[in-house]
């Protein structure tokens, strides 16, 4: 190759990687880098603002990246047919996903689908493990859900031992009708539990204290009683 065609092709390669540097630099320009992006957050507030479809867009990339908010919002939009004609099937494998993943708001969900039967066919057995599975992983509802049927005997053996276990779970998350249960449990006894009117005291102690403090955060005075409906 002689000097003068090697010197011209020099001069042609750096106009073209000047003009690749020139493009990407537009690129950039044009999309900002943005290493925080989220679609997850991006789908919430698109859900939020009422576009659904938008939000099904971007929750749909958040389920490729593999998260379980996403799935269940999948799995609930598509079983309400919000954004999206109802598919049943699809949401309980959105449900399903975000429950293997451990996600326990899927799990209760799943809970109560099978429990009541809804749009499927009634599957008490599955239902019960898919809502020990949610209480398990800190779902208050599930807890009280569980709670209420080992006390009652419903879909389940009765057991007092186990309702109570669940209902001080949940009362721990500081749910107030775990709470008064309680203490209705230990006011009257039952033929598992001893009747403990100091442990009844003390969940009713702390059953006011909870109201007290859920008044100051509705700005009512802390002592404030609702009257009752006529």
């Amino acid at each position: 190759m002689q000097e003068k065609e090697r010197t011209s092709l020099y001069k042609a390669l750096g106009l073209v990687g000047i003009l690749l540097l020139a493009t990407l630099f537009l690129f950039l320009r044009q999309k900002p880098a943005d290493f925080s992006y989220n679609p997850l957050e991006r789908a919430l507030s698109l859900y939020e603002q009422g576009d659904f479809k938008q939000a099904i867009t971007y929750f749909a990339q958040a389920d490729v990246l593999n998260a379980p908010e996403a799935a269940f919002a999948l799995g609930a939009m598509n079983f309400s047919g919000k954004g999206m004609p109802v598919n049943i099937p699809l949401a309980l494998s959105y449900y399903e996903k975000a429950a293997k993943a451990g996600y326990a708001p899927a799990q209760t969900t799943l809970a109560i689908i099978y429990i009541n039967g809804i749009h499927v066919v009634q599957d008490l057995e599955k239902g019960a493990e898919y809502a020990k599975k949610a209480a398990e992983n800190g779902d208050s509802e599930a807890q009280m859900m569980l709670a209420g049927w080992y006390e009652n005997g419903t879909y389940v053996e009765k057991d007092m031992n186990k309702a109570v276990s669940f209902y001080k779970k949940a009362a721990q998350q500081g749910d107030i009708n775990a709470k008064i249960a309680l203490s209705v449990i230990y006011k009257n006894g039952s033929d598992q539990i001893t009747a403990n009117p100091y442990t009844a005291a003390r969940w009713e102690k702390s059953i006011q204290e909870q109201k007290k403090f859920e008044n100051i955060f509705r700005n009512l005075p802390a002592n404030y009683i609702p009257k009752a409906s006529q």
